[in-house]
């Protein structure tokens, strides 16, 4: 048996078990992000644990595209990509968008330096 049908077997029994693809779509791709980010032990928001995520929904559609030829179609292609994609890009979103906020309050925020009392002019509190 060669190593697409045994992949497409694998997911059919998952399907089956698990009962509804899409949902399955949004499922797995959530898990591989979080499991891309304990494993580089990353931040919220890693742009590699996205990258992990579409390559291996990439994966996964050159698997059912290398399977079904004859039923494959852009729709349901589509369909899955967005579904998997969905949440790990719009969490990944969010955190570059708090980061680039975070950034420009940080830079906004006077800079607190050790003046010296004779540059400030003002008298030191206790004199000798």
């Amino acid at each position: 048996m060669d190593i697409v049908h045994l992949y497409k077997s694998m997911i059919d029994a998952v399907v089956a078990m698990a009962g509804s693809a899409a949902l399955l779509h949004v499922h797995v791709g959530m898990a591989i992000y979080l499991a891309t980010l304990m494993v580089v032990r990353n931040r919220r928001g890693s742009t590699i644990a996205l990258q992990v995520v579409l390559a291996a929904e990439l994966g996964n559609e050159a698997m059912d595209w290398l399977e079904g030829a004859p039923q494959w179609t852009w729709g349901d292609t589509i369909s899955d990509f967005i579904l998997t994609m969905l949440w790990p890009a719009a969490i990944t979103a969010v955190g570059a968008w708090r980061r680039r906020r975070w950034r420009k309050a940080v830079a906004a925020e006077p800079r607190i330096a050790a003046i010296s009392s004779a540059a400030s002019r003002v008298p030191p509190i206790a004199t000798t």
